[in-house]
């Protein structure tokens, strides 16, 4: 069988080894222990581990991916995600919303779906400086647009909740926030200053992919 490392063109195999080169002080500004293991694979810059060579050369590929510069239809994602203002410690804050979507329209055609998904990620990530600000908050909103709906929206928050908080440990389980449409507001202006929070969530900032989405889905007048 071939070795995936035998598969490196010379350019890679110099950015692996300038990129090992730079991982003490990686390892260290992230605050994990020195002897930290990324799955399983030990982030040693002297290590002969073919593994950690996989590894750095699939970051570096994806680093250099054009996914930041691909378009994809605002029409159709610009109301399942996007990214708006900050919160109150200048976190970056991604909102994902899962109500009232066009299944076939978002999810048809799944590979352009994970690269736009990546791309958000990509993009919040992109506005992180490392230095004083090296988290994001995200938004995973349920039934944005059903706002009479109190019951439903709280049992599938705390529903979806329950089902991967098994695959959490306590520490991720604490970055968790689930709340019913009926506390959203106040749990969001806890930690987003009014003039950055949506109006959709009892804020003063105006989201046209918010407000189009809940006008969208009003019942008809008719």
């Amino acid at each position: 069988m071939t070795s995936i490392i035998s598969t490196f063109d010379e350019k890679e195999k110099k950015s692996i080894s300038e990129l090992k080169e730079l991982l003490p002080d990686i390892v260290k500004d992230s605050g994990v222990p020195e002897n930290y293991t990324l799955w399983g694979v030990s982030l040693d810059k002297n290590s002969t581990d073919e593994r950690l060579d996989v590894i750095l050369v699939k970051y570096l590929r994806a680093r250099t991916d054009d996914i930041l510069t691909e378009s994809f239809p605002s029409d159709t994602f610009c109301k399942v995600g996007f990214i708006h203002k900050h919160d109150k410690k200048n976190r970056p804050i991604t909102y994902n919303l899962y109500g009232g979507l066009k299944n076939e329209e978002v999810f048809g055609n799944l590979d352009r779906f994970l690269r736009w998904r990546v791309q958000l990620m990509e993009k919040g990530i992109q506005l992180l400086d490392f230095k004083t600000v090296d988290q994001m908050i995200q938004v995973h909103d349920y039934n944005l647009v059903t706002f009479a709906s109190y019951d439903k929206t709280a049992k599938t928050a705390n529903w979806v909740f329950k089902f991967i908080s098994v695959f959490l440990n306590e520490q991720t389980k604490a970055k968790f926030v689930v709340t019913s449409a009926g506390g959203v507001k106040d749990s969001m202006l806890a930690v987003i200053d009014e003039d950055n929070l949506p109006v959709a969530y009892g804020g003063k900032s105006i989201v046209p992919e918010l407000e189009n989405k809940k006008s969208e889905n009003q019942p008809s007048s008719e």
